[in-house]
């Protein structure tokens, strides 16, 4: 027979004990819960029932597999619908210096395959959704095929009529590994005569150019147009003041803008001449000025837009100076004379050798030194922009 104290005793122990039970599993539930949902939802959260104590307690239901995220398919680049029968235009694409190297090279890449958190089972999906290439047309021999050729500055400008360099090689490469060229022609618009097969064409307008690969797939008439995007840049250049410099002693470098890997700008054109019209390929450029081949450079970045021509004057701080070495003012110059320009700070500016160098110099302090056989004199000097003028250096007599 129990007693109801120990009754009591054992019901309050079991009711502690309960308690100490249920606080473990919605602990570990909850947990279980936030663990769960956070970053990633597996699934819906079901509420079970038991009859009696403990309460409710939380469940995770994870699916039995994950399915990936439905993503339209895209076309590739060059999925583009086909010419309708009986058009005879030529088929052609854009081809870069890797094209040249390897035709079949594919290097689009699908829409969306960029983007942050994607897992690589999608990038799997979406290439397994991507439609295939259709086939290349197939060539058939015999008879000639007419390609006529015209070039563009832009999409709605005239075709140009001088100035074009064509060249044509076969696509197939010889057993030297290269492509035979089979024309190459100056002038505008092109129509050459070839037998049907591949081609890769190079439009070259001075330094703009542009290279597509054509396919001329059997006998008939065909049109190829290339839009260069180019326009032109005419470069000149004054003193501060407005004054004309000496145009057989300026020259111009076109650079890229942007720097390569290595920190430097890549050269595009190289001693442009004064008032020379640069054909190029729209954008923005680094020029750089030199008036002489001393220190009297300047710099600057030049935008070009297509159709257009840019003209550019350029600023220099600097002049040109004779140096002479007289015995006495005014006097004849001394021939076989060596010279060495110095900045204050002692650098070397410029050598020369004769009885009368002229040198382009930046406006500046300068120290010229003549030697002449085992003598030596020296003077300082000063340029001023735009100031043309002769420096005497005298040779005194010891």
């Amino acid at each position: 027979m129990v007693r109801p104290f120990q009754s009591a005793v054992f019901f309050r122990a079991f009711a502690v004990l309960a308690l100490i039970a249920f606080s473990l599993v919605m602990t570990a539930g909850n947990s279980l819960a936030q663990s769960g949902s956070k970053p990633l939802n597996l699934g819906g959260v079901l509420q079970t029932k038991t009859k009696g104590a403990p309460p409710p307690r939380t469940y995770l239901k994870l699916p039995k597999e994950m399915p990936l995220p439905k993503v339209k398919a895209s076309r590739a680049a060059g999925d583009a619908a086909a010419p309708a029968e009986g058009q005879m235009e030529a088929g052609s694409e854009a081809a870069t210096p890797s094209d040249l190297q390897a035709p079949n090279a594919q290097t689009d890449t699908p829409a969306g395959q960029q983007e942050s958190g994607q897992n690589p089972a999608d990038a799997s999906a979406m290439q397994a959704q991507t439609p295939p290439q259709p086939a290349a047309p197939k060539i058939e021999p015999g008879g000639i095929a007419r390609l006529q050729l015209a070039a563009f500055l832009t999409d709605s400008g005239q075709p140009l009529q001088r100035g074009m360099n064509w060249r044509i090689f076969e696509e197939k490469k010889d057993a030297k590994g290269q492509m035979p060229m089979v024309h190459n022609s100056d002038g505008g618009a092109l129509e050459v005569e070839l037998k049907p097969g591949r081609y890769i064409i190079y439009a070259g307008y001075g330094f703009a150019n542009l290279t597509k690969r054509v396919i001329l797939a059997k006998a008939g008439d065909y049109s190829e147009s290339f839009v260069l995007r180019a326009g032109g840049m005419r470069l000149n250049a004054i003193a501060a003041g407005d004054i004309t410099l000496d145009s057989a002693l300026l020259s111009f470098n076109i650079y890229t803008k942007d720097t390569t890997t290595n920190g430097t700008q890549e050269l595009i054109a190289k001693d442009i001449m004064a008032d020379h019209v640069v054909r190029i390929t729209e954008g923005t450029y680094h020029v750089v000025s030199s008036y002489g081949d001393a220190n009297a450079k300047v710099r600057g970045d030049v935008e070009i837009k297509a159709g257009e021509l840019t003209s550019v004057t350029m600023i220099h701080n600097a002049a040109k100076v004779t140096l002479r070495l007289v015995s006495e003012p005014g006097g004849e110059a001394l021939a076989n004379t060596v010279w060495t320009v110095l900045t204050p700070g002692g650098d070397l500016v410029k050598r020369a050798i004769g009885a009368f160098p002229t040198l382009a110099l930046a406006s500046g302090d300068y120290t010229a030194i003549a030697k002449q056989g085992e003598e030596i004199y020296n003077r300082d000097f000063s340029v001023d922009a735009g100031l043309d003028r002769d420096i005497e250096v005298l040779a005194k007599l010891r």
